[in-house]
Order: C-alpha cells, then sequence, then structure tokens
C-alpha cells in the first residue's frame, strides 16, 4: 500500500523511532485506531504482564 508523500515519510520516521518494519507499524496504527474508536475492544493487561502497575 502506497499512501500519501507526507503520510510515507511520518511513517518512516515512526518505524525507525518505533524500531518497528512498515508492516508491522502500520497493523498496530491500524488496530490502535480500531480500539480508540470502539471497532476493536482493547484488550486489558494480563496479570503477567510487566506494567500491571505494581512495584
Amino acid at each position: 500500500m502506497i499512501f500519501d508523500d507526507d503520510v510515507e515519510l511520518a511513517l518512516v520516521v515512526a518505524c525507525e523511532e518505533l524500531e518497528m518494519t512498515r508492516d508491522k507499524a502500520i497493523r498496530l496504527f491500524i488496530r490502535e485506531w480500531l480500539q480508540s474508536y470502539g471497532y476493536l475492544p482493547i484488550n486489558d493487561l494480563d496479570e503477567g504482564s510487566e506494567t500491571d502497575g505494581s512495584g
């Protein structure tokens, strides 16, 4: 999939910062957008997650 030049540039920068491939970043961005607009449920953190707030 090819986007407008400004989106492509932003995607390149985001991929570098996130250390992700282009495909993984696009999947992540789409998933987060779908969750934020209620099209996908937001998954709760697992009990064993490192970011569970304990510590």
